[in-house]
């Protein structure tokens, strides 16, 4: 009886001496014991909980040239943003005096010493002319004779003669006497009126890129190209994000005839050259928009009359064309999404259609969204770039780095520097941009989790 009531309080089932299978006598009363608390310690291993975006940026952190990217793309936004802030010239103020400086310029005693370096050198002695005739004459009156006009002539003709042959056998390099007097370029251009003044010991600040030829400082000016370029970029991506985002995802939630006729329109409009399309609509929109500017009044006159009709026929063209790329990669995930069990969950419930794209299906799609609008940031400022390269971009006299270009293209050969300064900026500022948004994709894709 002993035996039947320990076999009824035994959890375990005897099982007979089957190969493979425990049985009651692989078991002692110590296997029965609660686990200690530093067994438990051991066993239970507890991992802190990381949200989607801080597992992003863990991966992103990892992939070394997007940081890199991500570094640069934030150096020039406070080069662009904050920079004209520290610069004491405006994008359009003609600084008298300073045309034409080179990034590299001589120091004011340096020019100075290189002037009168050059002059001892090549001077004419015109006194040694007058002490010839002088000299001639008192010859003449102790031999008794007098020195006639036409003997005083060919003394004179006998000098500028010489003097000539002079210059050309002693002209002096400037190149050479600077390498001889061991006078080297300084960092920064200054005008000789800002070296005069840094001289009597004012601050004046450098024209670090020099300026052009109506003495504007390129450094501003590069700012204000980059400021211009990278608002039109994010400004684009954000107007293409709101289009895109929207007009894909109601296309592949409804799906059926609405997808079917939606998709045909993104065809059409897949097939329409943009920048003939810019260029229409800023010729239509110049007359309106300058009489606007001539009679209208308001802050949005002040607006209208600092992007132009060019820059604003842009936007409308990135609203017109650039979202299409947007709302077919929003279509795809939304198609793959609306069979998951959470959105048949959310129509049970009797949420709405907008709801559920609001709530459910675009929050889901984000990673894509993101990755895609920061890619779309380098085309919008290329093309910016490009079509103020050929004139017909942002007004003057504000700024672009592609009307940059075209200006400097007139000195190309003497003024190099005008055209590879802003040239670089540009291409750094794609780059950058291209490379992060190559990152953030990896980031935020889960099937490269790692």
């Amino acid at each position: 009886m002993a035996e039947d009531k320990k076999m009824k309080r035994c959890p375990v089932t005897l099982q007979p001496d089957v190969e493979g299978m425990l049985s009651w006598n692989d078991f002692d009363a110590d296997d029965f014991e609660s686990a200690s608390q530093a067994e438990k310690e051991d066993f239970i291993q507890e991992r802190q909980s990381v949200s989607y975006w801080k597992d992003a940026w863990r991966r992103l952190k990892k992939n070394t040239v997007a940081m890199v990217a991500l570094g640069v793309i934030i150096f020039l936004v406070l080069f662009a943003f904050v920079g004209p802030y520290l610069v004491p010239y405006g994008y359009e103020e003609f600084n008298k005096g300073a045309e034409n400086l080179h990034p590299f310029h001589y120091a004011l005693e340096d020019q100075k010493r290189l002037e009168a370096e050059i002059a001892a050198r090549t001077q004419t002695d015109t006194m040694s002319v007058d002490d010839m005739i002088e000299q001639a004459k008192a010859e003449a009156e102790a031999k008794g004779e007098k020195l006639s006009n036409v003997e005083i002539a060919k003394i004179r003709a006998q000098a500028k003669v010489n003097t000539q042959n002079t210059k050309e056998e002693d002209a002096v390099d400037p190149e050479a006497l600077l390498a001889e007097l061991g006078i080297k370029k300084k960092l920064f251009g200054y005008s000789v009126a800002e070296l005069e003044r840094k001289a009597a010991g004012e601050s004046v600040f450098p024209h670090v890129f020099g300026t052009d030829m109506y003495g504007r400082d390129i450094l501003v000016r590069v700012m204000y190209g980059a400021r211009v370029s990278m608002s039109v970029g994010i400004c684009a991506a954000i107007l293409v994000l709101c289009i895109g985002a929207t007009y894909g995802a109601v296309s592949g939630y409804c799906g059926g005839k609405v997808d079917a006729v939606m998709q045909r329109i993104v065809e059409v409009i897949y097939s329409v050259p943009e920048m003939l399309v810019v260029l229409l609509i800023a010729t239509a929109l110049k007359p309106i928009l300058t009489e606007y500017v001539n009679t209208g009044s308001g802050p949005v006159k002040s607006f209208v009359a600092v992007l132009g009709p060019n820059l604003i026929s842009m936007f409308i063209a990135f609203g017109m064309l650039y979202w299409v790329t947007m709302s077919r990669i929003i279509r795809g995930q939304v198609l793959q999404l609306k069979q998951q069990e959470y959105v048949t969950a959310a129509k049970a419930l009797g949420a709405s259609g907008g709801r559920i794209i609001r709530r459910h299906l675009i929050p889901n799609c984000i990673g894509q969204i993101v990755v895609t609008t920061c890619l779309q940031i380098p085309s919008a400022i290329f093309l910016e770039s490009f079509l103020s390269y050929l004139g017909v971009g942002v007004s003057a006299p504000l700024p672009s780095l592609g009307s940059m270009a075209t200006d400097a293209l007139s000195g190309m050969y003497t003024y190099t520097y005008r055209l590879i300064i802003p040239s670089m900026v540009l291409s750094v500022m794609i780059l950058a941009f291209n490379l992060f948004g190559d990152g953030l994709r990896d980031a935020l894709d889960p099937k490269l989790k790692k």
